[in-house]
C-alpha cells in the first residue's frame, strides 16, 4: 500500500503544474525586455542612440557567450546535485543586482562601468534562464508550453506597466526582478524529482537522432534574430527605422503569448502547431514588409508584428527543445545553450550590420526595402527546404499513446456510450509497466519494440536512430527494471498480464456476487 501511494505520489509531481516557476520565468522575461528597451539615463557625453546601441549589442553578445560558456560547463553538473545549483542561483541574482545598479551608477562613472554593468546582466540573466529551461524540462511534463508562453505575458506586461511609472519606481522595480526570479527558482526546485534518465543525471551524449529537427529549428531562428537584429541597428539620434523601444512594441509579446497559451490550455495533449508555426512566420515577414515604406504609424504596426511573430517562434522554440531534451534524454543546458547562444550572437551581428547599414545609407530611400526584401527573401527560403517536412515540433512519433487515447471513456468522451471493457490489453500493461519504472517517452517506444521480442536492428530502423542510441535506451530499460535479457523482460509483462486478468476476474465476480 505505501508503495503504491509513493509511486501515485510521484507520478502526480511529475505531472506537477508549476504555477510558481510560471511567474519567475515572466520575471526573468519581464527584466530582459526592460533592460533592451526602457530609457535609462544617458552616460556622459553619450547620445541615446549611441548607448541604446552600444547597451544592445554588449547585452545580446554577453547573453551569446554566456549561454555557450554556461551550457557547457553546466552540462557537468549533475541534475540532483541541488546544492551547487543554488549556489550558482544566489551568485547570479547578485551578480544581476549589482548590474542593475551599477547600470544607473554608469551614467555618472561613465560608458566603461555601464558595459560592465551590461556584462554583468547578461551572464546572470543566461544562468537563471538555463536553470528555469532545466526544470521545466525536469518537472513540467505536460506543462512547459503553458508556462513559457504565460511567462511571455507576464514578461511583457511588466516591461510595458513599468514604461508608465515614475522613474524612481522604475528603477526599484528593474533592481529586484532578478533577485525575485532567482529566489523563486530555487523555491520551486526544492522536492520536484528529476528524470531517471541515468546515474548522474546529466543525460546522454548520443544525440544523432534529434540533430536533424534540432538544427532545422535554430536555423530559422537564428535568420529572424539577425533581420530582427538589423532593423533595431537602423537607427540614429534623429531618426529609426524600427521604433523597437516603444511600449506598444512589447505588447506584441502578450498577444503570441495568450495565443499559445489558449493552445495549449485546451490541448489534452501537445497541440498541432503546424498553423501557429506557419503563422508566425506570416507575421514576422508581414511586419518586414511594413518596414519599408517607412511612415510613422506603419513602422509602429510593424515593429508590434515582428515582436508578435518573433515571440512566437522564440517559445515555441523553446518549447521544442524541452521535449527533444525529454524525449531523448539530452542534456538540458548544453542543448538549450547552444541553441540560445546562436540566436543572441546573430542579434548581436545584425544590431552591428544594421547600425552599419544606416550610417552610410540612412538617407537613401531604398534602403528600408532592400533590407525588408532581403529578410523576407532569406526567411521564405528557409522554410521552403528547411520546414518541407512535417513542422519538427509537433513530434507527433515522440510521444507515447495515452491510456486514455485507448479508452474514451476513461477521458469522459465516450459519446457512444458503449461499456467499457475493464479486461487488460496489451497497451495497458505496457503503459502500467511504463509508469511502475519511471520510464521516458523514448524508453517506452524502445520498451514497446521490445516487448514484442524486437532486436536492436529493427528498432534502429524503425525509430531512425542509430544503434548506439538503441543500445543506450535498452541499457537503461534493463537498468530501471533490474533485469539482464530480453527473456527478463518478457516474463515480466507475463506476469503483469497474468496478475491482472486474475485481478480483473476477481473484480468481475465480487461484482455479480453483489448483486
Amino acid at each position: 500500500m505505501n508503495g503504491a501511494t509513493t509511486t501515485d505520489q510521484q507520478q502526480s509531481s511529475r505531472f506537477f503544474s508549476p504555477t510558481i516557476g510560471l511567474a519567475g520565468f515572466g520575471v526573468l522575461l519581464g527584466w530582459h525586455f526592460l533592460i533592451l528597451y526602457y530609457s535609462f539615463p544617458m552616460t556622459n557625453g553619450m547620445l541615446p542612440a549611441e548607448f541604446v546601441f552600444i547597451r544592445q549589442v554588449a547585452l545580446n553578445a554577453t547573453l551569446g557567450i554566456s549561454f555557450g560558456l554556461f551550457g557547457r560547463l553546466m552540462s557537468n553538473l549533475p541534475q540532483r546535485d541541488s546544492i551547487k545549483s543554488h549556489t550558482i542561483a544566489y551568485l547570479a541574482m547578485a551578480f544581476g543586482t549589482i548590474g542593475s545598479i551599477a547600470l544607473f551608477a554608469g551614467s555618472i562613472l561613465g560608458i566603461a562601468w555601464s558595459v560592465l554593468a551590461v556584462i554583468l546582466i547578461g551572464a546572470s540573466e543566461a544562468v537563471l534562464m538555463l536553470f528555469w529551461l532545466r526544470f521545466y524540462t525536469e518537472a513540467s511534463i505536460n506543462y512547459s508550453g503553458i508556462s513559457l508562453s504565460a511567462s511571455a505575458v507576464l514578461g511583457s506586461l511588466i516591461c510595458f506597466f513599468t514604461f508608465h511609472l515614475t522613474f524612481d519606481i522604475s528603477v526599484l522595480i528593474l533592481i529586484i526582478l532578478p533577485a525575485a526570479s532567482g529566489l523563486l527558482l530555487i523555491n520551486v526546485t526544492k522536492g520536484i524529482p528529476l528524470r531517471k534518465n541515468d546515474p548522474q543525471g546529466s543525460g546522454i551524449r548520443d544525440w544523432s537522432s534529434a540533430r536533424k529537427p534540432y538544427w532545422k529549428t535554430t536555423a530559422q531562428l537564428m535568420a529572424m534574430s539577425l533581420f530582427f537584429g538589423v532593423v533595431q541597428g537602423c537607427s540614429s539620434l534623429d531618426s529609426t527605422l524600427l521604433p523597437a523601444a516603444d511600449p506598444s512594441t512589447v505588447l506584441g509579446a502578450t498577444f503570441a503569448g495568450i495565443v499559445l497559451f489558449l493552445a495549449y490550455l485546451k490541448s489534452k495533449r501537445q497541440p498541432n502547431l503546424g498553423l501557429i508555426i506557419n503563422f508566425s512566420l506570416m507575421i514576422f515577414m508581414a511586419g518586414m514588409m511594413l518596414l519599408a515604406f517607412n511612415i510613422a504609424i506603419l513602422s509602429q504596426l510593424a515593429a508590434f508584428l515582428i515582436m508578435t511573430g518573433f515571440i512566437f517562434y522564440f517559445i515555441l522554440t523553446l518549447i521544442f527543445i524541452i521535449d527533444l531534451c525529454r524525449t531523448f534524454d539530452l542534456d538540458t543546458t548544453r542543448t538549450v545553450g547552444l541553441n540560445q547562444a546562436l540566436e543572441y550572437v546573430m542579434f548581436a551581428v545584425g544590431i552591428i550590420a544594421g547600425r552599419f547599414l544606416w550610417s552610410r545609407f540612412e538617407n537613401d530611400a531604398l534602403l528600408p526595402f532592400v533590407v525588408s526584401f532581403m529578410a523576407i527573401f532569406v526567411l521564405c527560403a528557409i522554410a521552403l527546404f528547411l520546414t518541407n517536412e512535417r513542422p519538427p515540433w509537433e513530434a507527433v512519433f515522440y510521444k507515447p499513446a495515452l491510456i486514455a487515447d485507448k479508452h474514451p471513456a476513461m477521458s469522459g468522451d465516450n459519446e457512444s456510450n458503449e461499456p467499457f471493457e475493464d479486461t487488460p490489453n496489451e497497451a495497458d500493461i505496457l503503459m502500467l509497466l511504463s509508469e511502475r519504472y519511471s520510464l521516458t517517452p523514448r524508453e517506452i517506444e524502445v520498451f514497446t519494440f521490445l516487448s514484442k521480442g524486437r532486436n536492436a536492428e529493427f528498432i534502429q530502423n524503425a525509430l531512425f536512430i542509430s544503434n548506439h542510441t538503441v543500445k543506450t535506451h535498452i541499457y537503461n530499460i534493463y537498468k530501471k527494471m533490474d533485469i539482464h535479457s530480453l527473456q527478463d523482460l518478457l516474463d515480466i509483462l507475463d506476469e503483469e498480464a497474468s496478475r491482472s486478468t486474475i485481478q480483473s476476474c476477481g473484480t468481475r465476480k465480487d461484482d455479480s456476487n453483489n448483486v
